[in-house]
């Protein structure tokens, strides 16, 4: 019975010899990019290496959608 008390407490200690721990307060803000925020820590919503450029077809339909979009609503008033 003492061997196993030996052995529960030398592996209760043995857990004392982990690495060392760096303290951090919950206040404080973390290092790195956050949920909003790019890795340069700029707030973006949508990365602007995303957008399509202007002369791309998909831009090009997209305006003459709304074109279209808003002469849709123009009819109907």
């Amino acid at each position: 019975m003492r061997a196993l008390l030996a052995a529960a407490a030398a592996a209760i200690l043995g857990g004392c010899a982990a690495a060392p721990f760096e303290y951090r307060a919950q206040t404080d803000i973390p290092e790195g990019p956050g949920m909003l925020t790019g890795a340069a820590g700029a707030f973006a919503l949508r990365p602007a290496e995303s957008l399509p450029p202007r002369d791309s077809d998909e831009y090009r339909e997209f305006q003459e959608w709304r074109e279209w979009k808003r002469q849709q609503r123009e009819r109907k008033n």
